[in-house]
């Protein structure tokens, strides 16, 4: 019996290489950048483009209230995609453990954005004593249709010039608290590609000292979230310095570390 083989014509951004843009510092974050990089590239086959966003790149910008140098670059993507195609925006302090692509290939469902859930996300003030007290989508990991995400994002010059941040603004234009009401703009994705330090972040639970934890080997993508305890501390962060709760995590850090410190400039 002949096989019919059935070509099927790829979309553009399937030909394209991976697009990833980091949300940094400007210099007080090298030492994580290098290993996000290594473990991107450690466990993926295709072409990487990294794009830093660096506050260098954005000058003149309001940086009133942002909790680091780097919190509102994000909503920037889209344009500078020219609405075109796909990305990904991930915060510079974390670090892959499986093959990026497996992101990158989502099915969005024609959604604008694929997110993971934080159940402990706290919400504004207005929704406090309320059922969406806490709750929401984790934008510290974003896989964009840059198209469809022109609608809810308003332009560069826009975002420059907010104040105390644009981040409220992209929450209310995507309908947060509501995920009732994201059918068509969110697609929620695995918790497992934004792992806020090992913990599950979908899990309903009271805090995070009592959420449960992936196992190293379950988790795809880790995001070092505690500022006090990122053992590179970057001097941005106004917090004290304490231990990593996750000993194999670091274990596996430090050997991630001496693997790439010879790697100088990326």
């Amino acid at each position: 019996m002949e096989t019919k083989h059935v070509h099927v014509a790829l979309k553009e951004w399937e030909k394209e290489p991976i697009r990833i843009f980091v949300g940094t510092s400007e210099y007080e974050d090298n030492w994580i950048e290098r290993i996000l990089v290594y473990s991107i590239h450690s466990n993926t086959n295709r072409k990487v483009e990294f794009t830093f966003m660096r506050p260098s790149m954005f000058p003149d910008w309001n940086t009133t209230g942002w909790g680091t140098p780097f919190t509102c670059f994000r909503y920037a993507i889209p344009e500078l995609c020219n609405f075109k195609g796909r990305a990904i925006y991930m915060d510079g302090d974390q670090m892959n453990f499986r093959d990026i692509s497996a992101l990158w290939e989502t099915d969005l469902e024609d959604c604008a954005f694929g997110m993971c859930f934080d159940t402990l996300n706290k919400n504004p003030k207005e929704f406090e004593g309320t059922e969406y007290e806490r709750g929401w989508f984790s934008d510290s990991v974003i896989l964009m249709d840059c198209e469809k995400a022109q609608q809810y994002i308003e332009p560069i010059e826009e975002i420059a010039k907010c104040e105390w941040g644009y981040k409220n603004v992209f929450s209310k234009a995507i309908n947060s608290p509501y995920p009732e009401k994201t059918k068509g703009i969110i697609k929620r994705i695995d918790a497992r590609w934004n792992s806020f330090d090992g913990c599950v972040t979908d899990d309903p639970c009271e805090d995070r000292n009592t959420q449960k934890w992936y196992d190293i080997d379950d988790i795809w993508h880790l995001h070092f979230t505690s500022l006090s305890s990122q053992p590179w501390h970057p001097k941005y962060s106004p917090h004290g310095k304490s231990p990593y709760k996750r000993k194999e995590i670091v274990q596996l850090l430090w050997e991630t570390a001496y693997k790439v410190q010879d790697i100088v400039d990326i």
